[in-house]
């Protein structure tokens, strides 16, 4: 008999798992799916298969894919845990085996390399593969159609160390940049800067040193720059056994922002002082010379993570807020303007425009709070970039909106001309939905909606992979 899950917050409501893989043809919809739309959007998330080994945290949740496949007005569905090496070892014994994202009582090693790895944070198309991504390992490849799984790409050797979740594809060349933290060692200061070319080959793999060691998960890329802000989520093995976590947030070490001129060796990275906050996620960068903007969902402090004394942070702190910086790189000032005074993450734009300057983004939101939501986002925003005018579609307080993932109307439309596609989690049926939303007229509300008659549990991103034609 399987072990039960634990009454844990993080698995349970629409943070639970669900127990199947499914695959469902010819959905049914109300309203019209738009001309044109022809492809297929991915999300991934975690989805344990079975109950964890000790303390749990979301982020520890085996990778599970859904798809939905569009063409010619209709919806076809499909999801699947990806076999990772983890995956697959756990499903013959029965059992969880590992302790991810913690570190095992025995050997005090954390499970966090890419044989261990979880494949459950991002999913996005490149050099002809589909990649299913965390920040731990390589990359690990998908057949689109049926999410079979493939394995870890094989020139994931030619890596020094692990691959974000968050890479960038440069519009203009199709290269992908990324980088890997803690590559030499777990509590190691060592960093990696990866650029792929169009057809995912490796051309470059460099390590640096970081200030000091810490989780980092995102950065950014403009024209000129690669841009690799460190925050204070410091980690040290020694401190799990007094607070439970070898992560905690430690304001003493303060955030520096490394900026490197593309091209250029990473023992030119600059690094800059900057200001003491956490940032997941970032919506996108571009420079006019020197001068540096980078829009991001700002924290306080690092949520779901405990500060140094064991202490986790208040419902305050743990809100994010979309902020402008902008770094001089001349006096290595950097100025922080507010842009949206709303609860917000999973921040979005049109990536045609990565690296560039551009004028529209795409946020989760919550501008209503209910005590027991879980912190739970029930809005799409859409905020005007140059004027700081946002509209909002709100799917209700108490139900559960994703990441909203933007698609061109055409590969040539004008940006913001398109698609925001977002799975919503109604609270009053314990089922999702998937709806479209005009870009830039979200508050006119959805002008399809997909019908599921199962729950996809919350995840984390998504992406779109459009039809060839």
């Amino acid at each position: 008999m399987a072990t039960p899950f634990p009454n844990h917050p993080q698995l349970r409501g629409n943070f639970a798992p669900i127990n199947f893989e499914a695959q469902m043809q010819d959905l049914v919809v109300d309203g019209s799916i738009p001309d044109g739309l022809s492809g297929s959007l991915y999300r991934n998330g975690p989805n344990p298969k079975y109950a964890p080994t000790g303390p749990y945290h979301w982020f520890g949740g085996d990778g599970m894919v859904h798809a939905f496949h569009f063409n010619d007005g209709r919806v076809d569905y499909l999801n699947r845990w990806v076999d990772t090496p983890k995956h697959i070892a756990e499903l013959a014994e029965g059992h969880s085996i590992t302790r991810a994202r913690k570190p095992d009582p025995e050997t005090g090693k954390l499970v966090s390399n890419h044989e261990n790895g979880l494949a459950n944070t991002h999913i996005l198309w490149h050099g002809d593969q589909l990649l299913a991504l965390d920040e731990g390992s390589h990359p690990f490849e998908l057949e689109p159609m049926t999410l079979a799984s493939k394995g870890y790409i094989e020139n994931g050797r030619d890596l020094s160390g692990a691959m974000t979740a968050h890479p960038k594809i440069d519009p203009m060349t199709g290269e992908l940049h990324g980088f890997g933290y803690m590559t030499g060692y777990a509590g190691s200061p060592t960093m990696t800067y990866h650029v792929l070319d169009t057809a995912g080959a490796v051309i470059r793999s460099d390590k640096f040193e970081a200030p000091y060691p810490a989780m980092v998960h995102d950065f950014v890329i403009t024209t000129d720059y690669v841009i690799f802000p460190i925050f204070p989520l410091t980690f040290d093995m020694a401190r799990a056994a007094k607070i439970g976590s070898p992560y905690a947030f430690d304001t003493s070490k303060g955030t520096h922002i490394g900026v490197l001129k593309r091209g250029a060796p990473v023992a030119d990275i600059k690094w800059i002082e900057g200001p003491l906050c956490f940032v997941f996620h970032y919506q996108n960068a571009w420079n006019h010379g020197e001068q540096i903007t980078v829009d991001t969902i700002e924290f306080a402090v690092a949520p779901n993570f405990p500060s140094v004394d064991g202490t986790l942070p208040t419902h305050a702190e743990a809100q994010g807020k979309l902020v402008r910086w902008h770094i001089n790189m001349k006096n290595g000032e950097v100025r922080q303007e507010p842009v949206l005074d709303v609860a917000s993450e999973f921040p979005r734009f049109d990536e045609r425009f990565t690296g560039a300057r551009y004028s529209h983004g795409y946020i989760a939101a919550a501008s209503k709070r209910q005590r027991g939501d879980g912190g739970l986002f029930h809005e799409i925003t859409h905020i005007d970039m140059d004027s700081g005018m946002a509209k909002t579609w709100d799917a209700g307080v108490g139900n559960g909106v994703s990441e909203p993932v933007f698609v061109p109307e055409s590969p040539s439309s004008a940006e913001g001309d398109g698609w925001l596609l977002a799975t919503v989690y109604k609270e009053s049926t314990k089922n999702s939905d998937l709806v479209i939303l005009n870009a830039l007229a979200v508050d006119d509300g959805p002008v399809a909606t997909v019908r599921l008659d199962h729950r996809i549990p919350f995840g984390f991103h998504g992406s779109w992979r459009a039809n060839k034609t």
